[in-house]
């Protein structure tokens, strides 16, 4: 979708001044055969989601495009110091495109304002859905970087440059989403190239660092199922003879553990690596069928007359276990 306003053009023909309209549509207004400047500040209103499963985030910005275009400025006889609102559909534009764009949409009227001089300015509010490509190897300890990438999709770097004076401005405290904490990050400057149709585009990349709010998941998925994991490791406090109690809390424990990881698994994409979340789901799992394992050979050593060793594995288990399931912590703050 085309960056609603940045082809921004103005009736000419009102003001008086005789100029070739296909000729002022189609060519830059190169001065000196230089590229025409093209100043792009955003102001985000508001975040209000990060869907991981759809790797979308909602923004909501006000943009501020400003360019000169000197055809368009008026004979010193005729200078008011007025603002002159026109019309977008007849003046050139840089032709912006907003790579990740997935739904954003237009609020305000598509007309610029244009000074004696012929400083063209462009106003918009722009709401949506933009494409992110978010990295989930440290979920829920990961900090994302939510992209506004912008091209010139026509010119070429000859023809528009991105001026170095463009920026993002955010009041992030009033964002209103929650578990994330927001950072403005540098705003880069590139080309967009596609080298098999030899096209090159001018590229301008505005940057929101957004670092996910962990204690969240601590609370609703780590610590349930590390109680999992250590009801499961009650079996070992239980005499290896009592068989039913054993064998009910080591399979109870799985199936719990199996219903609680399906639903986690829900609420993430299904990437191709594996996050620390799947580090510490998997550890936990193994964990639960190991307590499994080690209660029905020492029920069965019970049962055959080697209650003593039968004993001893409970007390070694019981420990080890403990010792097993720190690993798998340490593994999931380190991998």
């Amino acid at each position: 979708m085309l960056l609603a306003g940045i082809l921004i053009s103005s009736s000419l023909s009102a003001q008086g001044i005789d100029v070739d309209r296909a000729r002022l549509v189609a060519e830059p207004p190169n001065v000196s055969g230089e590229s025409t400047e093209v100043t792009i500040n955003l102001f985000l209103i508001d975040i209000d989601e990060i869907d991981d499963v759809r790797q979308r985030f909602n923004v909501d910005m006000f943009v501020n495009i400003a360019w000169q275009d000197p055809r368009l400025a008026l004979p010193e006889k005729e200078q008011s110091g007025r603002i002159r609102t026109m019309s977008w559909s007849e003046i050139w534009t840089p032709r912006g495109l907003i790579m990740n764009d997935r739904g954003l949409s237009a609020k305000l009227p598509m007309v610029v304002d244009v000074d004696d001089l012929g400083h063209v300015v462009y106003r918009q509010r722009l709401s949506g859905a933009l494409s992110v490509d978010l990295n989930l190897r440290d979920f829920p300890f990961d900090t994302q970087y939510l992209p506004i990438d912008i091209i010139s999709y026509q010119y070429s770097p000859d023809q528009v440059k991105f001026s170095t004076n463009a920026r993002l401005a955010a009041h992030l405290e009033e964002f209103s989403i929650e578990g994330w904490s927001f950072t403005l990050s540098e705003t880069k400057f590139g080309e967009f190239s596609v080298p098999a149709a030899g096209v090159v585009r001018p590229r301008i990349t505005f940057m929101l660092e957004a670092q996910r709010n962990a204690q969240y998941y601590l609370l609703t998925m780590f610590l349930p199922m590390s109680l999992i994991v250590f009801m499961s490791w009650t079996a070992f406090w239980i005499q290896p003879n009592v068989v039913p109690p054993r064998i009910a809390i080591s399979t109870a424990s799985i199936f719990s553990l199996i219903a609680f990881g399906f639903s986690i698994r829900l609420s993430l994409p299904r990437v191709s690596y594996v996050t620390r979340a799947d580090v510490f789901v998997l550890g936990c799992t193994l964990l639960v069928f190991l307590a499994l394992g080690a209660a029905v050979i020492g029920s069965r050593w019970a049962s055959a007359d080697k209650l003593e060793q039968a004993i001893r594995l409970n007390a070694t288990i019981r420990w080890v276990y403990v010792a097993l399931f720190l690993i798998v912590v340490v593994a999931t703050a380190t991998i």
